[in-house]
């Protein structure tokens, strides 16, 4: 989905996680990000969806 902005943004973030649920546990290996530097005008956009 197209985001639209009065001031065009310095920086664009987005996030976007998908979960399901499982049938038992299972041993996934934790993931190494990186924090992007923020400056000026900064926008962040978050969502999920679950997998069925």
């Amino acid at each position: 989905m197209p985001l639209e902005f009065s001031v065009e943004p310095d920086i664009i973030l987005k996030v976007l996680m998908q979960f399901k649920p499982l049938e038992e546990y299972i041993e996934i290996p934790e993931q190494e990000l990186t924090t992007p530097e923020r400056n000026g005008f900064v926008v962040v956009e978050w969502g999920g969806t679950e997998i069925k």
